[in-house]
């Protein structure tokens, strides 16, 4: 490994020596981990039945793992990486048959028959998400008292919701074991977990102490900045919790002292300092940027020093594979862990972490929910901090729900016209896409800013969710779109999944248009890849009919959409008389520019290119609103099916919006416009760089 550079915070040889020599009485008085948790040793303070527990757990861990380093999830080999370039090719041919096939279907048929494909795809996509998302969503309290009889036949079970069949139970010598067991009454023998008075016989116990850890947070870290952790750690200290504040935990896991290539990693050194001054400094931040320092016998991670309160230095616990270990209560009740992982191995690799050490007890097992978030979330804003507590109550109302997701809107979207495109597209997948998936309990991605799953599901998929990814497809199934693949594994495994529109968070997207194309070309590539394995696998086409029928046609259309979007522009140019062929050729070459550069050029290198491309289709956006105002008649009577459509939609986006109490986002008329503009980049630009870069496994950015 490299060592990191010189650092006006690096503890002198001196320094390291009495740090290592006193690490477990300081870890002990300084980080009070976990007291009302403790093993209950007769005759020991809380702070030392703390210390023993983790002294406990750590020998565990060390006996079940051999010393070094994890292997870390290296890129595709030499042999792989043709194999994956070629099947990038085939999948780029594919993409180009399709287009032209799909040109020629639509030139050569009759103008009746391509009516009728742009009904189709109307009928099939966008009415059923407006029936089932919105329309019978409004209409549900009409018919209450029908609902409430048809759940007493169905056991429960929303009879406009799909009932899905009922897990399997876990194999007892199941490889995962990551939920803790309930508190059952003594008295009548009922689940009172979280809970000191039964909620059934009511009577008294006053032992919450004893009882298992109802939520686990598993925060994950990785090159935020100072600004944003503080915002999301400030939203753990203001949450209200349906529960005691002692029955959850937050385990932050930063992703990595140094880089997959050995390269100490100073951009994380300054995301670690700056949650561990903001975690242990409170929110007046009382301790000095000094305070934290560079220690090599920790092998270069950060220690905290107080020279002016040596009671509160606080050094990690060194665990075998060198993760660094800190623990502390949040605002005094709230536990915490900091994992600080050696290397950079991506955010599965987090996850892998997260729960092998849960299962090994490093971190507390958890008895009701697993909270996935990312660490710059807010998700108390506006007034409104129930956000956690109200996913976390409608995650444990049914026990069919394997995990639910809350809402998720941009923060700060007014910056450019990147972030308000992003703003409306998050705006309206949610109150259309996600309300039609969830009245089939069949939500395709419980995003990993922010959700609950619940860890009895957890454990069915944890085997296939945490295998090695080998090929291409596995790469872009578990490592680049890891929060979708858990959604699809938990729906193969029969549990259904929700959505919730009340629990709101906030996070930040993309700045810059390079920016945005590589998070696109991710969650683009991951999505049909994952996409096709749900249909494959899952079987739920009596239940869920109308949804998997949308998805497929979804699925179809993300192969043609650039063409029918490029077919527009050649209408556009012909009907403004513009010689054909003239217009079929800047199209074409057009096209093979932006081909060639997203296969051989660095995006960085040539991203005025593609930000040059975003401006000529905005022009020609605008150019087609003139045309159609000026000559509205001839263009409705000559491509009146192209009118009902867009019309269509646009009816559809409008009542959905009214109907989820979304209309700001869509009457406010600068989000919408800003996306009219941005379309060519979002249904061009993107999916073409995303076909031709199906190979390139590296992260992108953030999201």
């Amino acid at each position: 490994m490299e060592t990191p550079p010189s650092s006006p915070y690096y503890l002198s040889s001196e320094e390291e020596s009495d740090a290592a020599d006193d690490e477990n009485s300081s870890l002990s008085s300084s980080s009070s981990y976990e007291e009302d948790a403790s093993s209950g040793e007769e005759g020991l303070t809380p702070k030392q039945r703390a210390a023993e527990r983790l002294r406990f757990m750590m020998a565990k861990r060390s006996t079940a793992q051999q010393q070094g380093p994890p292997p870390r999830i290296a890129p595709l080999p030499t042999h792989s990486r043709f194999k994956a370039f070629r099947f990038k090719m085939k999948l780029l041919g594919l993409f180009v048959g399709v287009n032209v096939l799909f040109v020629l279907l639509v030139q050569m048929l009759d103008a009746r028959y391509t009516s009728f494909i742009f009904f189709a795809y109307i009928v099939l996509s966008a009415l059923p998400k407006f029936i089932f998302g919105s329309l019978l969503f409004w209409l549900r309290p009409c018919f209450s008292r029908l609902c409430r009889r048809k759940n007493r036949r169905n056991k429960g079970n929303s009879w406009w919701r799909c009932a899905s069949r009922r897990p399997a139970p876990i194999d007892p010598e199941s490889t995962w074991h990551i939920s803790a067991d309930p508190v059952l009454c003594k008295s009548c023998g009922e689940d009172r977990t979280g809970f000191a008075v039964c909620p059934n016989c009511e009577k008294n116990y006053d032992d919450l102490i004893e009882h298992p850890k109802l939520v686990s947070a598993c925060v994950t870290v990785h090159h935020e900045d100072g600004e944003g952790l503080a915002a999301g750690v400030t939203s753990f200290e203001d949450t209200e919790l349906p529960f005691a504040r002692s029955l959850c935990q937050l385990v932050y896991i930063i992703d990595g002292r140094y880089t997959g290539s050995g390269k100490y990693d100073t951009i994380q050194e300054r995301t670690t300092r700056s949650l561990l001054l903001r975690l242990y400094g409170g929110r007046r931040n009382s301790l000095p940027e000094q305070c934290v320092q560079l220690s090599a016998a920790y092998d270069n991670s950060l220690v905290l020093v107080d020279p002016a309160d040596p009671s509160r230095s606080v050094h990690p616990h060194m665990l075998p594979d060198k993760t660094a270990v800190y623990t502390g209560k949040l605002s005094g009740d709230l536990p915490f862990f900091v994992l600080l992982k050696q290397q950079n191995q991506g955010k599965r690799h987090s996850h892998k972490l997260f729960f092998e050490y849960m299962q090994d007890e490093i971190i507390f097992k958890t008895a009701r929910a697993i909270m996935f978030v990312d660490s710059d979330v807010v998700f108390t804003h506006n007034g409104d901090n129930k956000g956690m507590g109200k996913l976390y109550k409608y995650l444990t109302s049914d026990p069919d729900l394997g995990g639910a997701a809350g809402e998720i809107e941009v923060w700060r979207w007014t910056k450019n016209p990147v972030t308000i495109t992003q703003y409306f597209e998050y705006k309206s997948n949610q109150f259309m896409a996600k309300t039609f998936e969830n009245w089939f309990g069949m939500v395709t991605c419980l995003p990993g800013a922010f959700c609950m799953v619940r860890p009895q599901a957890l454990e069915h998929v944890l085997s296939c969710y945490l295998q090695d990814a080998n090929t291409i497809v596995e790469k872009n199934q578990l490592d680049l779109g890891e929060d979708r693949t858990m959604t699809t594994l938990l729906l193969q495994a029969g549990w259904r999944t929700g959505y919730l529109t009340s629990a709101t968070a906030l996070t930040d997207v993309p700045q810059t248009l390079p920016q945005l194309i590589r998070q696109r070309r991710r969650w683009i590539n991951s999505t049909v890849v994952n996409m096709w394995l749900l249909l494959r696998h899952v079987n739920r086409w009596c239940s869920a009919f109308p949804l998997l029928v949308s998805l497929g046609v979804e699925l179809i259309s993300s192969f043609t959409l650039p063409t029918a979007v490029l077919m527009l522009f050649f209408q556009m140019g012909a009907s403004v008389g513009l010689n054909a062929l003239l217009v079929i050729a800047v199209i074409i070459l057009w096209v093979l520019l932006l081909l060639v550069l997203s296969l051989t050029a660095d995006l960085d290198r040539v991203h005025y290119w593609f930000e040059a491309s975003a401006v000529v289709g905005a022009v020609v956006i605008f150019l087609m609103i003139v045309y159609t105002v000026q000559s509205a008649d001839l263009f409705l009577h000559k491509y009146w099916a192209e009118v009902v459509v867009v019309v269509g939609w646009v009816v559809i986006i409008v009542l959905s919006s009214v109907i989820h109490r979304q209309w700001t986002s869509v009457l406010g008329v600068l989000a919408p416009v800003t996306w009219l503009f941005m379309s060519p980049t979002m249904y061009v630009i993107v999916p073409l760089y995303a076909i031709c870069n199906f190979d390139d496994v590296s992260w992108g950015t953030r999201g």
